[in-house]
């Protein structure tokens, strides 16, 4: 059965359940506060969290940057609008959605079940391989390490799981929307503009020249592509 930690402010105001949450497949656990969430992820090792930002003990950001240390399970963060620099940094931290107040009882169970198939689908894209090089770049996907010439590269969360997507169809053409999909959730897919900036990001950190890519190349119109380079004998130590 799918266990899914819900941990809230205070205990008397409780995000709200809907039945496809709280029946069927899913076992709901509660926590009140994040020290509470955070012994729960131990004791119940849950499938998924959802979060409200606004914990008592810790910024909502800094629990999920936590939780997402620990384990790659779906967090859905619920909070309030309006705040894009919060949405940001919660992204950035970890999580898989954001959700703004009020949220309903149907929207909530159906950016748990995206972000529950989301993950999925990542796992099963990893477990061909766990190791892709190309050029002078490597992606460690189980141990979610990216190294470039033998050096580390130092990726957020969120930048992280666009370049594995990426990694998961090296050579291929990655459409935009399956990235949306995949990074962000369903709710996403015509956000073109985040696949822009963090693709920017990328290119910072990844290429020796952004403005002349070698490796996260753009495909117009269609997507992104990984490209596929010959990997130099001497790139990376035995």
């Amino acid at each position: 059965m799918t266990t899914v930690l819900l941990v809230e402010a205070e205990r008397r105001t409780r995000l709200p359940e809907s039945p496809a949450v709280t029946a069927g497949p899913y076992q709901v656990v509660h926590a009140a506060g994040a020290f509470d969430g955070l012994r729960k992820v131990y004791e119940h090792r849950p499938d998924a969290v959802v979060v409200s930002l606004e914990l008592e003990e810790m910024a909502g950001d800094e629990f999920t940057r936590i939780i997402r240390a620990l384990t790659d399970i779906p967090i859905v963060v619920v909070g309030p609008g309006g705040d894009a620099k919060s949405i940001v940094r919660v992204l950035d931290a970890g999580a898989d959605d954001y959700i703004e107040q009020p949220v309903t009882e149907m929207e909530l169970a159906g950016r748990l079940r995206a972000a529950l198939r989301r993950v999925a689908r990542q796992r099963q894209a990893q477990g061909a391989s766990t190791l892709i090089r190309t050029g002078e770049l490597e992606v460690e996907l189980d141990e979610q390490m990216v190294r470039k010439g033998g050096e580390v590269v130092q990726l957020t969360p969120t930048e992280y799981r666009l370049l594995a997507a990426l990694a998961s169809r090296i050579g291929k053409v990655a459409p935009h929307r399956f990235l949306l999909s995949t990074v962000w959730g369903d709710e996403y897919m015509d956000d073109t503009h985040y696949l822009r900036i963090y693709i920017g990001y990328l290119r910072k950190k990844i290429e020796a020249d952004p403005a002349d890519p070698q490796y996260l190349l753009s495909q117009w119109g269609t997507g992104y592509r990984l490209a596929n380079l010959p990997v130099p004998a001497a790139a990376f130590s035995a």
